[in-house]
C-alpha cells in the first residue's frame, strides 16, 4: 500500500475529498504550463496573423503608414498616432497629476491584397496661423502644464473594442484562411476583448512653423452655432417711393372727416 494511500486512510471524509481537489487542481496547473508556454502553442496547421508596420515623414507634420500582413481582404485596421503627456514637475517636488496622452490623428485603412497604407496628419493650424498639435490647443484654456515625450506612438490596431459586432465575420474568415488571433501582437482590453496590435515609436519634434492663418468660418464660432443668436436685419425696399414737394391743401373733405 503506498503512503499516500496511507494518508487518506487516516483523514475523514471531507479532509480527504479536500486533498484530492488540492492534488486535481495542482495536475492540471502544471499541464496548462507544460503546453501553454508562449511560443509552443499551436492549433494544429493554422498560422498567427502577421501584421507589419513601418512609418515615413513626408513634412509639415504629415506621415504615411504602411504595412503588410496575411488578414483577409475588407479588414478593417485602426491606425493612430499618439503622444504621451507627462505632467509638469512642481519646483518643490512631484506633481500629483497622473500622465495623460492625446491621439495626434486617426484613420481606418483597409486590407487589399495583403496590403494597406493609411496617411495621418499630425497638424492643426491654429488661429494666429501657427502649427500645433491638437493638446496644445486647449493647453493654455485648462491651464495644464504638460511636458509631452520625445516619441511619437503609431499604432495599427485590429478589431477596436469599439467593432465587437464585426467579430463573428472575421473570426470565420480567420477560420477560411486557417489563422488564430494568438502570439505576440496578441492583447486583452480591460473588458476581456482581444485585439491585435503593432506599433513603432518615432522621434517627432513639436511644431515650429506658421502658415497663412485660416479664414474663420460660421461653424467656428459659438461653439460650432455661428452667429445664429445675431437678429438678421431687415431686407432692403424694392420699391422708391416718392415724398410730394408741397402739402396739398386743396383736397376736398371726406364725410367721416366733419365733426357732427
Amino acid at each position: 500500500m503506498s503512503p499516500l494511500r496511507d494518508r487518506l486512510r487516516s483523514l475523514d471524509y471531507r479532509t480527504a475529498r479536500q486533498f484530492l481537489q488540492a492534488g486535481a487542481v495542482l495536475a492540471a496547473v502544471l499541464l496548462l504550463s507544460r503546453f501553454c508556454q508562449p511560443g509552443r502553442f499551436s492549433l494544429g496547421s493554422r498560422n498567427d496573423i502577421d501584421l507589419q508596420l513601418s512609418v515615413s515623414s513626408e513634412g509639415s507634420g504629415v506621415y504615411a503608414i504602411a504595412g503588410t500582413t496575411n488578414l483577409p481582404d475588407n479588414a478593417r485596421l485602426a491606425i493612430a498616432a499618439v503622444r504621451y503627456l507627462e505632467p509638469a514637475r512642481r519646483s518643490g517636488g512631484f506633481s500629483d497629476a497622473k500622465p495623460s496622452y492625446s491621439i495626434l490623428a486617426y484613420q481606418t485603412a483597409t486590407v487589399t491584397n495583403g496590403q494597406w497604407q493609411a496617411q495621418l496628419n499630425l497638424w492643426q493650424v491654429a488661429e494666429d496661423g501657427r502649427y500645433q498639435e491638437s493638446w496644445q490647443f486647449e493647453q493654455a484654456a485648462l491651464r495644464l502644464n504638460l511636458e509631452p515625450s520625445q516619441d511619437v506612438i503609431f499604432l495599427a490596431t485590429l478589431n477596436p473594442v469599439g467593432k465587437v459586432e464585426q467579430l463573428p465575420a472575421l473570426e470565420q474568415q480567420l477560420r477560411n484562411k486557417k489563422l488564430t488571433i494568438s502570439g505576440k501582437h496578441l492583447y486583452t482590453a480591460a473588458d476581456g476583448q482581444h485585439y491585435i496590435q503593432v506599433h513603432q515609436a518615432q522621434p517627432v519634434a513639436l511644431p515650429a512653423d506658421r502658415t497663412t492663418p485660416p479664414v474663420r468660418r460660421p461653424e467656428d464660432l459659438n461653439g460650432g452655432w455661428g452667429e445664429r443668436y445675431l437678429m438678421p436685419g431687415e431686407p432692403p425696399n424694392p420699391y422708391v417711393l416718392e415724398q410730394p414737394t408741397e402739402r396739398q391743401t386743396d383736397a376736398p373733405m371726406r364725410r367721416e372727416e366733419f365733426l357732427w
